[in-house]
């Protein structure tokens, strides 16, 4: 490598569970370096189980570690930063937080300048309350983990808190904001649109119903298009010179299918925490002139003025990784303590060569839907015949595929043009009986699994983008 010519991209994904940075050659698009390292950041809520609120700084802290990690000397070639992550959650903080120290300080910077994050798996925005709230101006529901909902449930239940800050961001545009020391933060319509109460269209808040609900305006980021340069790296941050360019945010589903994608007649299966089926469209007319909570099938903004069709569900390794923690818990009440790895193991090699139960049927909507919030898990169709741990794990595993076919069935990929389904994500890769069930699912497609659909790999690609086009 050229060592004289600044031409690496860094993407990071400050994700829900982890942090991954990724670093790109821009020349050959060559990944030199990729790490991924588990965040640990949950707190406790102070509404309990209905809450979902993570420590920032924790988050902050993981990508340090990662950063760490690369070689110095790579360090020293990158010239562009692209940093994407959880949508839909928001945190708030002081101007104090983000200037002018956010770097030398950057694992001191909370305490009473910063909030915690409420996640987009935040559940206090109960069906009442969201029915209380005025009508979006904007083709995307709101829904109850949205930043703007949230921070109307702040203004009405916790007032204080809101009173503290002067900013609101996703933990992304927090990032972005401290290293380059913005006066105002800055997110792409990506994420803005992921909030809520924001018209894609006219590029624009809905400022008066939100004032309507008494949120100060002032606390909401200026939006930018995919590709916006937010700033310059103020400071030298963890071996990376000042200087660099940090563009404005993006979400983590964009990010991750623009790893992938290589023709508008694919689709992406994204399966981490969560569950994710998206596919790019460029027409604006299929998109719904007023928002409908009820269609599971909503579209947000993706690059160059298109969008993605995207049925996001809740539910996807969280409700695997809830499963594991059920047997465990059983387990430990005849004193016996069995590790998680042994755990999926084990359940892998009972179910992999399974046929699927024709009479146990399992509903595994743990976390319920954007679309239908009420909706529970359940298991029907038990016989004496058909409780073998194996049979169950499979028919969980089947519920997931099931509930992500009945909100985005192969007939609809198929209307649109759409001819191949790519897997991908954590789960994917670790589990055979999900890719079984994908190809049950979607076998009227071609399917291929095996590519590495990565949000920090995303954004690195897209960092590299801006780089050869800004050059």
């Amino acid at each position: 490598m050229d060592c004289k010519e600044n031409k690496l991209c860094l993407g990071i994904d400050l994700g829900t569970t982890s942090v991954k940075t990724c670093l790109i050659d821009g020349d050959k698009m060559e990944v030199f370096h990729s790490i991924s390292k588990p965040s640990h950041a949950e707190i406790p809520s102070d509404i309990g189980t209905k809450g979902s609120e993570q420590d920032p700084i924790l988050i902050l802290k993981t990508l340090k570690q990662c950063l760490e990690t690369i070689p110095a000397a790579q360090k020293q070639l990158i010239n562009t930063i692209c940093i994407t992550g959880q949508m839909h959650g928001v945190m708030l903080w002081s101007e104090q937080a983000v200037k002018p120290n956010f770097i030398s300080q950057f694992e001191n910077v909370g305490g009473d300048n910063c909030s915690n994050l409420y996640t987009w798996q935040d559940q206090r925005c109960s069906s009442e309350f969201l029915l209380s709230l005025p009508k979006p101006d904007s083709h995307l529901p709101l829904s109850t983990g949205y930043g703007c909902a949230t921070m109307l449930w702040l203004s009405k239940h916790r007032p204080e808190i809101l009173c503290r800050f002067g900013n609101s961001g996703t933990v992304m545009d927090f990032l972005v904001a401290g290293l380059c020391e913005l006066d105002k933060p800055i997110t792409s319509v990506q994420l803005a649109a992921s909030w809520g109460y924001f018209n894609t269209r006219e590029m624009s808040w809905n400022f008066s119903q939100l004032t309507e609900c008494g949120l100060h305006i002032d606390l909401l980021p200026y939006v930018v298009c995919p590709g916006h340069k937010a700033g310059t790296l103020q400071q030298e941050w963890c071996g990376i010179k000042p200087g660099v360019t940090v563009l404005a945010a993006l979400g983590d589903v964009q990010c991750a299918v623009y790893s992938v994608l290589k023709s508008q007649q694919d689709a992406v299966i994204n399966i981490s925490t969560s569950c994710q089926l998206a596919f790019p469209v460029r027409n604006d007319e299929l998109l719904p002139l007023k928002a409908d909570s009820t269609c599971p099938v909503q579209y947000f903004p993706y690059f160059e003025d298109s969008y993605l069709a995207i049925a996001a569900s809740l539910n996807g390794g969280n409700v695997l990784a809830n499963f594991v923690s059920m047997l465990q818990g059983w387990m430990k009440c005849f004193g016996c303590n069995i590790e998680d790895d042994k755990v999926w193991d084990t359940l892998m090699d009972l179910s992999i060569n399974k046929p699927n139960s024709q009479t146990l049927n399992v509903t595994p909507t743990l976390f319920g839907e954007r679309h239908d919030p009420q909706l529970a898990a359940s298991v029907t169709g038990i016989m004496v015949d058909n409780l073998d741990l194996g049979t169950l794990f499979r028919s969980v595993c089947c519920g997931l595929l099931d509930n992500v076919s009945n909100m985005m069935p192969v007939s609809f990929l198929e209307k649109n043009g759409i001819n191949k389904l790519i897997g991908s994500g954590s789960l994917l890769s670790r589990n055979e009986v999900m890719r079984q069930e994908i190809v049950k699912h979607y076998g009227k497609l071609t399917v291929e699994f095996g590519n590495s659909c990565d949000s920090a790999t995303g954004a690195a690609m897209y960092a590299v983008r801006y780089s050869t086009e800004h050059k």
